[in-house]
């Protein structure tokens, strides 16, 4: 992986606050210098983010510690000034991309195969869905990742998650009639570019990103400009050296809404 926090941090001031990110975490200031957010990303399992697939400005991060609980006092507001050209994400996305360089490391994807992660937490059942030495896992299923040939992006703008299938079309008619994947994963900072990943190694494409939203979005490549970036797939010196990289970052890249376009 190549990101512009490899070498220094990035902030965003105006006159209420300073917002500084680093691949380490998060601090920010109020114009007193009082700091109301501080946040190390090593304490920090998910960050769970509100409004961000259904709105344009005034997003709200919650980080959630490795017990999957809210880390009191320490939310936080960006991209907070609305804007009308285009997708308003500088803040957001920056501290996205931050998380992910930490969490997967400047050796993504080249450690696939090798990482040990948790990736989400289904309440309901009390589980934790884990990836671990090229197997995800979340309690009752284990799927290693060399067998994943679909994934399926699914948001109505509020509840996200990608459809993982061991198949790429399906093998039986009841699989057909009801489209049954093989797991549900939530769609975050880390998921989403961990699958792109694994599913364009795999088959020589990535993502399903067919699906709108229901409402005003006919696809969802939204979620591809709001939560990816190019250099998540290429090389510490911006190299592309397989197929499948090169059209990872490509697909991402045609957008034009890279970090380091962005700050």
């Amino acid at each position: 992986m190549i990101s512009v926090f490899d070498t220094h941090p990035v902030t965003f001031e105006d006159k209420n606050r300073t917002l500084t990110i680093s691949y380490n975490g998060v601090l920010c200031k109020d114009a007193n210098g009082q700091v109301v957010t501080d946040i190390d990303f090593d304490d920090v399992n998910e960050l769970y983010l509100t409004r961000y697939l259904n709105s344009n400005s005034n997003y709200s991060i919650i980080f959630r510690d490795h017990n999957w609980k809210n880390i009191e006092g320490q939310d936080l507001d960006t991209d907070r000034k609305g804007s009308n050209a285009g997708h308003n994400i500088r803040e957001t996305k920056a501290i996205i991309a931050a998380f992910a360089r930490h969490k997967l490391t400047a050796e993504f994807p080249a450690n696939l195969d090798t990482l040990q992660l948790p990736l989400d937490y289904f309440y309901m059942g009390k589980r934790e869905i884990t990836i671990k030495n090229g197997v995800i896992s979340n309690g009752k299923i284990d799927i290693p990742i060399n067998e994943i040939r679909r994934v399926i992006c699914a948001s109505n703008g509020t509840i996200s998650k990608l459809l993982v299938y061991k198949e790429e079309k399906p093998s039986s008619f009841f699989k057909k009639i009801f489209d049954k994947c093989d797991m549900k994963i939530t769609l975050n900072a880390i998921t989403l570019p961990l699958l792109e990943a694994i599913v364009t190694r795999n088959t020589g494409h990535g993502i399903d990103f067919s699906r709108g939203n229901w409402f005003d979005q006919k696809d969802s490549n939204y979620i591809i400009i709001r939560y990816l970036d190019s250099g998540f797939f290429l090389e510490k010196d911006g190299t592309a050296p397989t197929e499948w990289q090169k059209t990872a970052a490509e697909t991402t890249a045609k957008f034009n809404y890279d970090v380091n376009q962005l700050i």
